[in-house]
């Protein structure tokens, strides 16, 4: 592969020891074989949709020459690590990616063009900056009314330098920077064209909000672009929900005239690159006229509709080609369920349909880990780690969950989603064993127990790695599986703990209908833990109809018939109680069909053997007629008729009735 240098600013920090070490077994900063100081950046900026799966960076003390960094080669190898260490602590990084090929075509990662920011005041270590074009009068030649008429009417408005342009990455939002330092922030955007002319924005309505001062401490700006933290841009969403219209907004002429008039608070003032801070921010310099009192119109939606209705266009417009009601399905699953499996044939976009979910949920990437699974793992210390006798350190598993379940200990407020992706390629119930269990206790009282707590305080890094973990209602559950040669099939103790959805695939002439434009940014607009919960029916008490209870007794005395261990537990009754408490109220997923989905997602999947133990069961298929006869399952639920049509079941008890007859067993 060829070295490239990408023409992009972004963002990384000093990466930390123990980052570094579980990532590449190295060190963070050492001096090398060149009797160089080499150190590792971790990149904390957005990058553009088609840029590698890379976030570590080599850098060398050369590339901080220019900011008065001096390395000493005579020098202790230690003195010389630890004064790097401690001029870079304290610094953002501002750099242009550069990948090279080395001759035994190893690829390098390195930084260029490095420029130093100090943290803000706000920064912590999960911060991860986004990008915001900047425009302005002084440097794009146009006056705030001018550019505001060429972002109405979709014309060119002009270049910034450094950022990606690339069509799959639109910036939601963009700045006009006043003569007077003030920030206005105009969108959202969802599609652009990028020519001679610069940016060109499309957008479904137009709306401005003010930047407000306290953004300012999470937010740093470098040439024309303005890096702001997701907190940040979160809040950007929001306020921009509650902003004006741009057909509402009143000229700029005159805004100016009203303006003059207007006791004017002071402004942030621009000095080079840096925006400081020393006064307020002018809070109107735009006045709005509203006069039909539809205040309801500018006030964010945050019913579950909404999410849906959301959720349900963003899985349209990444190529997802599902039916709403499979995606209610899901939804309802992870609002309901411990566990959710997504299974079906390799290539269907499982594991993006997870991340589209979580991408509409507002989660960053610290939020929603995607874990593969290997093969090797054979117990829960290949996943959540093990203590380290010899050097007296807790060492968690490379698969960074146990960071995540701390970031969510942490951050109660925030929702958390990690998905095992291709989760039977290992033994579930070896890697996931101590999960099982936990999963299944009462909120409050899910602990994940890492070691002995009188291991503790002999643990160097006790404080960081406690003995055990809280799981709270704010992490969600989900795996993806392929169910092929290469893979291990799921035992009862799994399936009695998960709801197991397999996707149906959709005609391919559908493909022509969905879009091609990338959502991420459009999805920043995050929904807390009290959103989500709001969404969730957690009453107690069983509120099955009785005929529901009915048909379950009697499959569940089917199974007893044929296998006095198989059946429905009280287990499953209660889940499927909970996911039918929690089906969204005017969907397109009515409860009979629920019901149905329930019975093939719950019980259906444990029916498993040969054609001497499900024969009766399940029924003889007639090859003929693509029938089934003599089926005792089918008989009961047209017993139950009045309750749903049981389509979806009556399918699998045909394919699982056809595999009996052509293999003499089913799974």
């Amino acid at each position: 592969m060829i070295n490239k240098t990408w023409d992009i600013d972004v963002v990384g920090v000093l990466a930390s020891e123990e980052y570094v070490r579980e990532k590449t077994g190295k060190s963070c900063v050492f001096v090398n074989s060149q009797n160089s100081i080499q150190f590792s950046v971790r990149l904390i900026s957005e990058t553009p949709e088609t840029f590698p799966n890379q976030n570590l960076f080599t850098g060398f003390s050369s590339n901080l020459a220019a900011y008065a960094f001096e390395d000493h080669p005579w020098e202790d190898q230690e003195v010389r690590r630890q004064a790097l260490v401690n001029f870079l602590e304290d610094k953002l990084l501002v750099f242009r990616p550069q990948r090279k090929t080395r001759p035994d075509a190893d690829e390098v990662y390195q930084i260029t063009e490095v420029r130093t920011h100090p943290k803000t005041d706000a920064y912590r270590d999960s911060t991860t900056y986004i990008p915001v074009p900047v425009f302005g009068e002084g440097k794009h030649g146009v006056s705030e009314s001018e550019f505001l008429e060429k972002l109405q009417s979709e014309r060119y408005v002009g270049k910034i330098e450094h950022i990606s342009t690339e069509l799959n990455d639109t910036p939601t939002y963009v700045v006009w920077r006043g003569r007077d330092g003030s920030l206005t922030v105009y969108g959202e955007f969802e599609r652009h064209l990028y020519a001679n002319g610069g940016f060109s924005f499309k957008f479904n309505d137009l709306k401005r909000t003010e930047f407000r001062e306290e953004w300012f401490d999470d937010a740093f700006s470098e040439g024309d672009i303005l890096f702001v933290s997701l907190d940040v841009y979160n809040h950007m969403a929001d306020a921009m929900h509650t902003g004006s219209s741009a057909a509402e907004i009143v000229s700029l002429k005159e805004s100016t005239e009203i303006g003059n008039e207007i006791a004017a608070t002071s402004a942030p003032s621009v000095k080079g690159n840096d925006v400081m801070m020393d006064k307020p921010v002018l809070t109107n310099v735009l006045p709005i006229s509203r006069t039909d009192g539809r205040k309801d119109l500018l006030t964010e939606d945050r019913s579950e509709a909404a999410f849906l209705e959301h959720f349900m266009q963003s899985a349209r417009e990444r190529n997802l080609l599902y039916s709403d009601t499979d995606l209610i399905n899901f939804h309802t699953a992870m609002k309901s369920s411990t566990l959710v499996i997504l299974a079906g044939m390799s290539g269907t976009g499982k594991s993006r349909l997870v991340e589209v979910y979580g991408r509409a949920l507002g989660m960053d990437s610290e939020q929603l880990n995607i874990i593969p699974v290997r093969p090797a793992w054979t117990d829960d210390a290949d996943l959540i780690g093990y203590v380290d006798s010899i050097h007296n350190v807790y060492r968690p598993g490379d698969s960074g969950l146990i960071d995540t379940l701390k970031q969510a200990q942490d951050n109660p407020d925030k929702l958390y989603i990690i998905c095992f992706d291709e989760m039977n390629l290992a033994r579930v119930e070896h890697y996931f064993s101590q999960f099982l269990s936990v999963l299944e206790m009462p909120q409050g009282r899910r602990e994940l127990r890492l070691y002995n707590e009188d291991l503790m305080t002999r643990l160097y890094n006790y404080k960081e790695y406690r003995a055990s973990i809280t799981i709270g209602s704010n992490v969600m559950f989900v795996g993806t599986v392929n169910l092929d040669e290469s893979t291990h099939h799921f035992s009862d103790k799994v399936l009695d703990r998960a709801n197991v959805i397999t996707l149906h695939v959709l005609p391919f002439h559908q493909l022509k209908q969905v879009g091609d434009r990338r959502v991420e940014k459009s999805l920043r607009r995050a929904w807390s833990t009290e959103d989500f919960s709001a969404f969730r029916n957690t009453s107690e008490g069983i509120q099955l109809t009785n005929d529901e209870l009915s048909i379950l007794e009697e499959i569940h005395q089917l199974f007893q018939s044929i296998d006095f261990n198989r059946g429905i537990g009280y287990r499953i009754v209660r889940q499927i109680d909970a996911y039918l408490k929690n089906l969204p109220t005017d969907s397109a997923l009515s409860r009979d069909q629920a019901l149905d989905l329930q019975v093939v997602q719950r019980v259906m999947t444990k029916v498993r053997g040969s054609e001497d133990q499900l024969r009766r069961l399940l029924g003889t298929y007639q090859k003929d007629n693509d029938a089934v006869s003599e089926s005792l399952l089918l008989q009961c639920l047209d017993r139950f008729s009045q309750v749903s049509d049981f389509k979806e079941t009556r399918k699998v008890i045909g394919h699982k009735a056809k595999e009996l007859r052509l293999h003499g067993y089913t799974i």
